[in-house]
């Protein structure tokens, strides 16, 4: 067993259904020298255990988790906090009983949140991990909300067939925690939704600088509300930063696909107050419901969103920039604008062209920094 230490997370402030996401987490993470082996069809598996000395209540509760193993579908991650003697299962054989034997696919690289809108169980895919981007946990976190932080968290993860293998990286623990519990708050509910809703008029054109996309999506979404603000005009306006929550990150010359400090880009918030000081009503989530964006959609309101890639998989990265702000980042962190949605697809403007791609496709782009979003709503 590893006793670790923690370090205080400080995030900005971000909107979210009204209530602003607490300012003040905490990270907790494992300090593994090298990576832990895992047996191969063992049930009993390999814990970790990560001893936490801070006494306050949990608010909210995350896992990142690293994992390698050349067929995923064997394994099973399970958390136990020892002191409260609750345990929960976070991943168990993705992709069975579905497939015979899971998901044969690669590597685990993800956070897994209560609040994000995809299950973890049905994810397989091919790059860049099997499972990457932000997903809900087989059983919920909120079930150690409300107990003290404080004492032994252990990890165990357990290869339950046979004939592959793999290690276990790295795994932490993001909570929120408040010295007494906070008054509970109500979730906002969507009203009965449209099986679609197409969005006409939402026009783009291609980003002028390499990247910039984040100014081109905020002017062509503007214009889609009567505004008229040159994309050079937005992006010179934009504070600058090493951490992308605050302001741009590097060069916008930079090469794309890189995390910061390189030249990376920025994130909801920064982009939104320069809207708002243009005069729009724009507001950032992170997260934001798929069915509260769906509901956006059907009001007639394009939804402004990041995504990662050509709406592709992607993997979250915790990151620390000069100011301490820990930040979760992506590479290729790109936006789009949602014009609409059916039963099946999405449709997004991409520079000047309206795509379409799957819901599950564009649910798992839009997870890998955490269904960020801006809307006309609070």
């Amino acid at each position: 067993m590893q006793s670790e230490t923690g370090s205080y997370i400080y995030f900005p402030l971000i909107y979210h259904h009204k209530i602003p996401i607490a300012p003040v987490k905490a990270l907790f993470c494992t300090s593994l020298g090298n990576p832990l082996a895992i047996p191969d069809n063992f049930s009993g598996g390999v814990n970790n255990s990560i001893v936490i000395g801070d006494n306050r209540i949990i608010t909210d509760l995350d896992v990142t988790l690293d994992v390698n193993h050349t067929w995923i579908g064997d394994l099973r991650l399970q958390l136990t906090h020892i002191d409260s003697n609750t345990e929960i299962t976070l991943i168990n054989r993705p992709g069975y009983p579905a497939s015979q034997y899971g998901c044969g696919n690669d590597n685990i690289r993800t956070i897994l949140d209560d609040e994000i809108t995809s299950p973890v169980e049905n994810k397989c895919a091919a790059s860049p991990a099997a499972i990457s981007g932000i997903y809900q946990p087989q059983n919920p976190l909120v079930q150690f909300d409300g107990i003290s932080i404080a004492g032994t968290w252990t990890l165990n993860v357990a290869d339950v067939y046979p004939n592959d293998a793999g290690s276990l990286r790295n795994w932490c623990l993001v909570a929120s925690i408040s010295a007494v519990p906070p008054p509970p708050t109500p979730e906002p509910t969507a009203p009965p939704l449209p099986s679609q809703a197409i969005i006409n008029g939402v026009t783009g054109r291609v980003q002028s600088l390499p990247l910039d996309c984040e100014s081109r999506s905020a002017v062509d979404w503007a214009k889609y509300f009567g505004y008229s603000i040159g994309e050079l005009a937005f992006f010179n306006n934009l504070p600058v930063s090493d951490n992308p929550d605050t302001g741009f990150v590097g060069d916008v010359y930079g090469r794309w696909g890189q995390i910061p400090p390189n030249p990376y880009g920025v994130h909801a918030e920064p982009v939104a107050a320069l809207l708002r000081a243009y005069g729009l009503p724009a507001y950032a989530h992170r997260p934001l419901k798929w069915e509260l964006l769906k509901a956006e959609i059907a009001a007639g309101n394009p939804v402004f969103v990041w995504i990662t890639g050509s709406v592709e998989n992607g993997i979250p990265v915790y990151y620390t920039p000069s100011d301490g702000l820990h930040t979760i980042v992506a590479r290729y962190e790109h936006t789009v604008i949602v014009t609409g949605y059916t039963s099946s697809s999405v449709y997004y403007l991409n520079g000047a062209t309206i795509y379409s791609k799957s819901i599950n496709q564009f649910l798992d782009s839009w997870s890998a920094l955490g269904n960020m979003a801006i809307t006309t709503s609070p």
